[in-house]
């Protein structure tokens, strides 16, 4: 396999706090943007933040648009914040149009696969196009020396 190709294009790293998943997915998006692609990493909560100020002003559609665009997206930390069911159904838009565009995609969470909304699982067990990795590595914060 060349240096940057991969039989999937969609990435779920999943497992407990502090096991290095954001450490990986930083990683991930420097080594694209070193490649000159177009990528964006945010976290999850900071998506649903835009979102309802996007709502509020009338320009969710808008803001909805440029992340279903970005030809890489990497959204860090799902399950932490606490979304709406509205702001749960834009998000699962926002997924629905990146699976079936193709786009490459990202997602860590400290949630079980099996505590993802139906649809979001459905797409990662996607053999295809995703890989669903369980990072079983302790927190390393709970064992770092001063």
């Amino acid at each position: 396999m060349a240096l940057g190709s991969a039989s999937f294009i969609w990435l779920l790293i999943y497992g407990q706090t502090g096991n290095g998943k954001t450490h990986l997915c930083n990683a991930i998006v420097r080594e694209v943007r070193d490649r000159g692609l177009d990528v964006r990493m945010i976290l999850a909560a900071d998506l649903f933040s835009l979102l309802r100020e996007a709502m509020s002003n009338h320009q969710t559609d808008t803001l909805l648009r440029k992340f279903k665009d970005i030809f890489f997206l990497a959204i860090d930390d799902y399950g932490v914040e606490y979304g709406s069911d509205w702001e749960l159904a834009k998000f699962d838009e926002l997924m629905t149009s990146r699976f079936a565009t193709a786009k490459p995609t990202v997602l860590i969470t400290n949630k079980e696969l099996t505590e993802l909304p139906g649809r979001i699982q459905s797409r990662f067990k996607d053999k295809v196009m995703a890989r669903a990795v369980h990072n079983s590595a302790s927190d390393f914060r709970s064992v770092r020396k001063n």
